[in-house]
Order: C-alpha cells, then structure tokens, then sequence
C-alpha cells in the first residue's frame, strides 16, 4: 500500500488560500467531525477518513496491529468495493502512522453516496477471512524485510531510536517487531477495532464538488448518525526522554557510508505553537537549501560530508524533536566533519539566516504550492497531516499568511531557543569494521 513521507519532511508544502475555497466542518451528535473544502473546478470529490489511532496504540507485546488492522481493513468487501471503484474511473488506498490511521477514495462526485456507506460499514465492523489475515500477514512481513531486516539504513534506524528512546517499534515506526507480528491474530485486530473505530474518533475529510452541503450533511447522518460514540481511554503517554546525552552506535558489515545524527528537543509543542512550529519549519527549509553556509561549508569547501540535513519531526512522542543528519563514506572525513559543524552551529547561534535566503524561500513555496493546490489529492493528504497533527482549521487557512509574514528575527530567535541546548542523543552508523578511537 502507499506510504506517505513523514509531515516533518513536507515542509515545503504550505496550504495557499484562494477565493476558489470555501473551507467548513459541521459534527453530528454522536461526534465525527466533517470537514469540507469545496472545488468545484471538476466533478470530482477526494473522500478520506481520518481515525485518531496509530501505531502508538498499540499494546504492549502486539507491536505492528494497528498496521496491520489497516490492512485488514483495507481489504474488508474490497473485492466488490474496488469493482465498483475500477467501473467508474476512481481510486482508493490507505496508510497508517504514529497516530492515525487514514482511508481515502477520489471518485466522480455523482458517487459520493457509495464511498459514505462504505466507510460507515468500515466503521462499524469488519470480518475477518482467515486465508486473507494469513496473506496479509506474510505481506506486512515482507515490508518489514524489505523495510528493515534487509536494510542496514532501516535496522539502523530501528535499533538507535529504540535504544535511544526506549521505545518499542509501534512507537517508532508502524510495523512492529517480526516476532510480534507473527504471533497476531485476527482477535487482536478486532480488539483494536472495537476500541478506536468510532464516530467521536474520526474526521471526516470532503475536497472537490461539494457545492450541496446540505446532502452532504444529509449523507453523514443517514451513513453515520446511528453509530453510537465510544468511551476512549487514552493512557497518558510515557515521554521516554533520557535523562541525559544518550550516545548509540550501530554497526554492520552490510553499512558502506558512516552518518551521525544529532536528537534535540523542542523545547514547544507544535500544536500549542502554531506560528512558531510552522517558523522552525520554514528556517529548516532554509537550512536545507543547498547554498545555505552550512551546506556549502561542509558539503563544497571542505568537502567534509556527502550531506547534512536538518528534520523537524512533530508529534514524534508526546513531545516534539529536531534531528542535524551528517554523512559520508569516510570515516576520517565524519570526525572532521563534526568538528566543522559544532563550529557551524555556534555561527548560526550568533549570525542565524539571512533575510535575502528568507525571501527566497518563500517565494518558492509559494509558487510550489500553486501547482500543489489545485490536485485535490495533494491537498487531501496535506490538510489530513495538518488534521492528525492536532491543527486547527482557523490555524489551516492562515497558514500562507502566517507563512508570509514571518520574519527573519523569529527564524533566529527559533533557531536559538532550540539549538542553545546541548542534543539529548546522538546515534552513530558505522561499518562493522571502523574500530572508533575512544
């Protein structure tokens, strides 16, 4: 199935208002929220609903069902679902992440009752085939192989995060352990199912014709209206913050180039900081540009590191973190390379961005998004990371003007709060045979 890039590296994505847009939500009594963003371009509608669960649900020792409940879901009446789909020219897919789990469909607007009944069906149960959980299984196996049992980068990342943090994989990635996917079985699926499959834990998502808001709210109540709201019980998250610097090395014969990658804080959350998350990102994207003087400094005069690269992730726990990725194929050169970029780092505390480089920036974006803004399935997957980012919608349509307005002295003074503390990790790969002076 498809798999969507983390939100923290879509930073150049930034929703563009237009007077073509006419953004509203309404909820019923049992709480799904409905969410509708008229296009009325083409008749065509993107269909997608969003539950408030992921892989960070997951219980202890069933690493990987929320994924796996995805799957199965995803395959539930899918035969004579996606018949229907493939006559009338439409599709459909679905993905998991940290905490949501997303289906969506693009289909004629004429359609739209089809899609509302059978996500309402979705929903309210799911049946389980034996031969299919069996095939699936084996399936999401194979994405793990490929995804991390056979990549050194994958099981690198794997094993530093989770020793880094103390985290098992749902909460790192929304696969799971081998040995806990294999020992699923289908009730575990319907266990997760019964607990966050529920109206009050869902959005609702409608982009394109949706000129008629009076069927479309017509359409919720008589799909959706009768399914009662569950109680949720969401534990409080354990933070898995160290205490202090937590150094992790991983080795392996199969690693051909070294990298090191620098873990901070942020000492906000994005959702309670909307102008300053969304200021971190677009002084990251800065950063990023391959004439920034940290890029040139170690990528092209020194020739110190094939790449340095720098990840806003949002929402990674209960907290948010930034990560500084340096790499290269020698060993000599990273050890140098480090030494450069605490150097770096130091200037940009006390130089920061410039306003020209700002500018840029911005101007890019904007006129990326001009072409992004009119594909109603790009705009669906962006405004759905916003949603299950804990956005809200005042906050999704202000987004070009608050990215517009940001100046220079709030990307330094961003950039300082966050790079004036020490990292709380730092993870190394290494090949198996480079011994690392003491």
């Amino acid at each position: 199935m498809k798999r969507f890039l983390l939100f923290a590296l879509l930073i150049s994505s930034v929703f563009h208002s237009n007077a073509r847009y006419d953004l509203s939500e309404f909820k019923l009594k049992n709480g799904l929220r409905v969410v509708c963003l008229k296009k009325n371009t083409v008749p065509i509608v993107s269909f997608l609903i969003l539950y408030n669960c992921g892989s960070v649900h997951d219980a202890i020792s069933k690493s990987g069902v929320a994924h796996y409940l995805e799957h199965m879901a995803f395959e539930f009446n899918h035969g004579e679902f996606s018949t229907f789909l493939e006559s009338v020219g439409a599709e459909t897919n679905a993905y998991t992440s940290l905490r949501s789990i997303c289906f969506y469909e693009i289909v004629p607007s004429e359609h739209i009752e089809t899609v509302f009944e059978h996500e309402s069906n979705r929903m309210r149960a799911i049946d389980i085939d034996e031969n299919v959980f069996l095939a699936e299984k084996g399936a999401i196996l194979e994405e793990r192989n490929m995804r991390y049992d056979s990549s050194p980068e994958g099981a690198a990342y794997e094993a530093l995060t989770a020793n880094a943090f103390n985290r098992s994989p749902g909460g790192i990635s929304t696969i799971g352990w081998r040995s806990e996917i294999e020992a699923l079985q289908p009730q575990d699926l319907q266990d997760f199912h019964s607990i966050w499959f529920a109206p009050n834990n869902a959005t609702i998502l409608i982009i394109g014709d949706v000129s008629d808001m009076a069927k479309i709210k017509s359409l919720a109540e008589k799909y959706f209206g009768n399914l009662e709201a569950k109680q949720l019980h969401r534990k409080p998250e354990e933070s898995g913050r160290p205490s202090c610097l937590k150094e992790v090395i991983y080795t392996s014969p199969k690693v051909s180039a070294v990298s090191v990658a620098y873990t901070y804080y942020v000492p906000f959350v994005h959702k309670e900081n909307f102008r300053k998350s969304l200021t971190l990102k677009l002084a990251f994207y800065v950063l990023n540009q391959p004439d920034s003087f940290i890029k040139k400094l170690l990528e092209h005069n020194w020739k110190k590191a094939a790449s340095i690269n720098f990840f806003y992730l949002e929402g990674y726990y209960s907290y948010d973190v930034v990560e500084v990725c340096i790499s290269d194929s020698s060993t000599n050169n990273i050890a140098d390379a480090e030494k450069i970029l605490a150097q770096a780092m130091k200037r940009l505390l006390i130089v920061g961005i410039e306003k020209n480089s700002l500018d840029i920036v911005k101007k890019q974006n904007e006129l990326m998004m001009a072409y992004k803004k009119d594909d109603i399935g790009e705009i669906s997957e962006y405004i759905a990371r916003l949603l299950s980012s804990g956005y809200q919608l005042k906050e999704i349509q202000s987004i070009d003007e608050i990215f517009q307005s940001i100046t220079v002295a709030e990307c330094n003074a961003v950039l300082r709060e966050v790079f004036s503390k020490s990292p709380v990790t730092i993870s190394r790969i290494i090949p198996k045979e480079y011994d690392r002076d003491p």
